[in-house]
């Protein structure tokens, strides 16, 4: 540090005008302790008090002292090598070490001739340069500690300054953008940050939204940040509300929050034995389908079906297997049924199909297709070879343009009779709705 050297170079002045031994500058708090000293010919050492020397209560002229008068500490007495038989202390008081000041020590007295007087000249000097020191160290604890606050967040940060020529990136940002962590030229991080947003799988859209933000310094906007499989949310906004102060980019990885949300989703929309959409999910997506149909015209159709004698496959192999037999009953079901047809477990038992779209004869043939999906090979569970068998009803009908809104609910109603017929028939067989 710039001002300590020259602290160094003072001492080894004073030391050579004034014939002393040894000269030491010392940083000295109100209660005596010196937090820090450097001086010629020692390097810097602190750690020690001055408090009960009875040199800070002493009426300091320029005039050396008999070094006996005082109780030195050891520390000073290693510096100099051995006793002193002089002393003298300049005062260089500042605000926040009201006792500093540079320390003469002769080891025999003071020579006469000795220009130690002139020594209190340097007192401004020593006070300036030790405030000038206190003032550097504490930037860097605050820089360092801005540089700990910034790499302790879990997110990106781009911070540029309020004149828009420097940024500072920390280390996960440094990573994003193919930079060392730290401080950088603005202009420098310009094609990074471009690059990075070219990258995304939505940049034009990022492109759009930051174009419409140009001129207008204190913006602030959230966007998401598309890279594969990565999502970022960045922030950006003013720093304190003012452009004019800088403005700070977060890039925060969003990934597993929004695969947990979406994991939640799919929780709260499937059935957890089957994995099916469950009853809820059913009744949404087909409002949102059927609501599609109308505007079109198109029809659609509902198939419920029901496992037969479900209550013996329980009775005689206990609810464990009843319910690997669900999961293969279900399985069966949607792969017999196209990608677009909508399949949930309704119920117990019973699981619901939507049609969007069919034609007359493609509602029966579609039930058929379930029903055989079911009894065409026993389900083989836990060594057991269990025959399936499933009953079918079916109802079909036109999302017209202001049609009833009660479709849905109408068309359940009509495919659940047919299913109860099936059923009163014989089971393992479907029936359609008239």
């Amino acid at each position: 540090m710039a001002d300590s050297d020259a602290l160094v170079s003072l001492s080894q002045f004073a030391r050579s005008a004034s014939g002393a031994d040894l000269a030491i500058v010392v940083e000295v708090q109100t209660d005596g302790r010196v937090t820090w000293s450097t001086g010629f010919p020692v390097t810097s050492f602190s750690g020690f008090n001055l408090a009960r020397s009875g040199m800070l209560e002493h009426p300091w002229n320029d005039q050396p002292v008999d070094a006996s008068r005082f109780r030195l500490p050891t520390s000073i007495l290693t510096a100099l090598g051995g006793p002193a038989g002089s002393v003298l202390f300049v005062p260089a008081p500042s605000d926040d070490a009201p006792s500093s000041g540079l320390l003469l020590l002769w080891k025999t007295g003071a020579s006469p001739e000795q220009s130690a007087a002139s020594m209190a000249l340097l007192g401004p000097s020593v006070a300036q340069l030790l405030s000038a020191r206190r003032g550097a160290v504490h930037d860097i604890v605050v820089r360092n500690q801005f540089i700990d606050l910034v790499e302790s967040v879990p997110a990106g940060i781009v911070l540029v300054d309020g004149d828009g020529l420097g940024t500072v990136i920390n280390q996960r940002a440094a990573e994003l953008l193919g930079h060392k962590p730290g401080r950088h030229r603005a202009v420098d991080l310009v094609a990074p940050m471009r690059a990075l947003r070219q990258r995304c799988d939505n940049h034009e859209a990022l492109e759009q939204a930051y174009a419409a933000q140009v001129g207008n310094l204190n913006f602030a906007t959230t966007l998401h940040w598309v890279m594969g499989e990565r999502t970022f949310e960045v922030d950006t906004h003013p720093v304190r509300g003012d452009g004019e102060q800088g403005r700070i980019w977060l890039f925060t990885d969003i990934t597993a929050d929004l695969l947990m949300a979406a994991e939640l989703r799919r929780l709260a929309s499937s059935d957890p034995l089957t994995g099916v959409p469950n009853r809820r999910h059913f009744e949404e997506r087909s409002a949102q389908i059927i609501a599609a149909r109308e505007a079109t015209g198109r029809s659609v159709a509902v198939l419920m079906l029901d496992v037969d004698h479900f209550k013996k496959i329980n009775d005689t192999h206990g609810h464990p297997i009843g319910d690997e037999v669900l999961k293969v009953v279900a399985r069966r079901c949607r792969e017999a049924l196209r990608e677009r047809d909508l399949f949930a477990r309704f119920g117990g038992e019973e699981f619901i199909a939507l049609l969007a779209a069919p034609t007359a004869d493609e509602v029966p043939a579609t039930a058929e297709r379930l029903r055989n999906a079911i009894s065409g090979a026993p389900v083989h569970v836990g060594g057991l070879r269990i025959e399936v068998t499933v009953s079918v009803g079916g109802a079909m009908g036109e999302a017209l343009p202001g049609s009833d809104a009660r479709l849905l609910e109408q068309l359940v109603a009509r495919a659940d009779e047919a299913l109860y017929q099936a059923k009163a028939d014989g089971r393992n067989r479907v029936r359609m709705s008239g």
